[in-house]
């Protein structure tokens, strides 16, 4: 949840002849607006749009382990919808720095300049959010080092910036789990305040960047391809959900020959510096078999290829229904094959648009997540720890109806419009600012013990 956008998610251009001020007028303005506008990824703002339900139901969800009921399926938002959200960030940031082509020269400096104003944007929006206080984990702050760093990135191919992506995935996790311990036994405090940000956006933090930019990597990869060929969605989806079983079913049995997860954790506990005094180098370390677990959050290597083989599965999907949505819309429905092709169409539609909506302004929606979460809970009772799904179904249904509408009337959402006002007014450049402006943005961070993560 970048705040980073696609082209183009400006209203478009009204038609000035007799339909102006008319109903008819008022109409096509809602459709151009929902649409997005020539150059919009639908798909893009469909992954994102499911990225933050399932931020909400990460938040304020009741969910289980029993996958034969709704709560145990509401469980897969724990870590994958964050990961999505990284997903989708990194095809931001391919979109907004020339899409399968990158830019070059003055253009590619002037995109650069941009993020890193955004960058600075996130930085201070997320510590005005964490303000509220909600144990809710803010990811803005950790988006924004992602951003920075992914700045090297821009101009590599899509094989290459996979292959990086693998790389992190595998090497990373070894990083994560053994460098605070490290740091611990060598006498070092692993940071805990704002002179340590550097140290916990990489390492330590909920979200450490030596894992995750694997995520934002392999978006940024596909970015830089075709988004409207199927060979490419389909092998999304087929690599992506593939990956994710291989790894879950590696996962689980290595995790059963070293005795069981209650097992591996309670070697941790006896091993690991992080709740007790710092062990000695001599004594013995956390167990490898820590590193076989792909729960959330974990950060492991098989949650890294699962949770992100996942994400690619559900990108593929998106920008599968986007392409079919974009090219029905373009040839006025006349490639729908009789009345069933045009109900089958609008079906579809119904589903698609208020999602696109949530995620286009995807920004805006979860800062106001974050008010409604802090207000709700000093006012009548914590929402973090609701009894039902009740909460959750009508933040849902109250979402989706008022970005549907917003966007319909208005266009971009607030932030993602102030956003994209001032880093173009900061970098005028030589092109317009091809950001419109959902950016994922996606709960988190705080140093309560007790925060909910996504």
């Amino acid at each position: 949840m970048p705040t980073l956008s696609q082209p183009s998610d400006r209203p478009a251009a009204v038609d000035r002849g007799t339909s102006r001020g008319t109903v008819r007028g008022m109409l096509d303005r809602m459709h151009r607006n929902l649409r997005g506008g020539p150059g919009r990824v639908v798909g893009a703002d469909l992954a994102r749009g499911i990225a933050v339900l399932g931020m909400f139901t990460a938040h304020v969800g009741v969910t289980s382990a029993d996958i034969s009921t709704l709560e145990g399926w509401l469980s897969l938002a724990h870590g994958r919808s964050s990961i999505l959200f990284a997903t989708v960030a990194g095809l931001s940031l391919a979109l907004v720095t020339g899409g399968p082509t990158p830019f070059t020269g003055d253009v590619m400096r002037t995109a650069r300049s941009r993020i890193l104003v955004r960058a600075a944007l996130l930085l201070a929006l997320v510590a005005v959010l964490d303000l509220f206080g909600t144990r809710v984990f803010l990811i803005l702050g950790f988006y924004a080092a992602y951003f920075v760093l992914a700045l090297p990135f821009l101009r590599m191919p899509p094989a290459r910036l996979a292959a990086i992506a693998v790389v992190i995935a595998v090497v990373g996790p070894f990083l994560v789990y053994y460098g605070p311990e490290a740091l611990a036994r060598a006498g070092l405090r692993a940071p805990h305040d704002g002179s340590g940000a550097a140290t916990d956006f990489l390492l330590t933090g909920h979200y450490p960047a030596l894992v995750w930019m694997a995520y934002v990597l392999a978006g940024l990869a596909v970015g830089r391809c075709d988004l409207r060929s199927p060979a490419l969605h389909l092998g999304l989806v087929a690599g992506g959900f593939g990956l994710a079983a291989v790894s879950s079913i590696a996962s689980a049995t290595l995790v059963a020959g070293a005795g069981g997860t209650v097992a591996i954790d309670g070697r941790l506990a006896m091993t690991s510096s992080e709740n007790a005094p710092p062990h000695a180098w001599s004594d013995p370390w956390p167990p490898l078999a820590g590193l076989y677990l792909e729960g959330p959050h974990d950060d492991t290597m098989f949650e890294a290829l699962g949770s992100g083989g996942f994400a690619l599965g559900v990108l593929g999907l998106c920008l599968l229904v986007g392409t079919l949505v974009s090219a029905g819309a373009g040839a006025g429905g006349a490639s729908a094959a009789g009345w069933l092709g045009r109900v089958v169409r609008w079906a579809v539609l119904v589903v698609v648009t208020p999602l696109a909506a949530v995620g286009a302004l995807a920004l805006t929606v979860y800062s106001v997540q974050i008010a409604v979460i802090w207000w709700w809970s000093r006012t009548y009772w914590d929402l973090l720890d609701p009894p039902d799904n009740e909460p959750l179904g009508w933040m849902v249904l109250i979402t989706l109806a008022a970005a549907t509408l917003w966007r319909a009337f208005l266009g971009r959402g607030p932030l993602e419009r102030l956003f994209a006002r001032v880093a173009l007014k900061a970098f005028p450049g030589p092109t317009p600012d091809p950001a419109s402006g959902p950016a994922s943005g996606e709960s988190a961070s705080g140093d309560a013990a007790d925060q909910k993560p996504t």
